[in-house]
């Protein structure tokens, strides 16, 4: 089971940009690398567009989802984790987010507009667990 996920401060201020650009309404992308063991190493966010365009909620295109992944691959790489933005609310799953994380059980990024809050979350049919979120230069 994942217990942490690395990012550069590189790759975090990309998030926060993304963020900055999408308010007010939830920012969304996929965030690539690879596994290594329980930790994942984050290479870069590929940023996709919010068909919802709201504030409380994110959807992506299939057409946007398959480029992400044809872009990962010709990389030799995988989607490591779901970015999102809370525009007015702190980094943790809204109850939305948690229906869809137990389907996509991969990391869930939430970045809090509040405060640039970052935190990172896994979650099975039964279980929350957040993941340290390791920033290196």
């Amino acid at each position: 089971m994942v217990t942490s996920i690395i990012l550069t401060n590189s790759i975090f201020n990309t998030l926060k940009d993304i963020s900055d650009r999408a308010y007010p309404y939830e920012a969304c992308a996929f965030l690539v690398g690879k596994i290594n063991g329980d930790t994942v190493i984050v290479r870069y966010a590929d940023e996709v567009k919010n068909l919802d365009r709201s504030s409380v909620s994110f959807s992506v295109s299939s057409e946007d989802l398959l480029k992400v992944y044809e872009n990962a691959s010709s990389m030799n790489l995988d989607i490591v984790g779901i970015f999102h933005s809370h525009p007015y609310s702190k980094a943790y799953p809204s109850s939305k987010d948690l229906k869809y994380m137990s389907i996509n059980q991969v990391p869930w990024v939430i970045l809090s507009m509040l405060d640039y809050e970052l935190r990172a979350f896994v979650c099975d049919e039964i279980c929350l667990k957040e993941l340290k979120v390791v920033i290196v230069d």
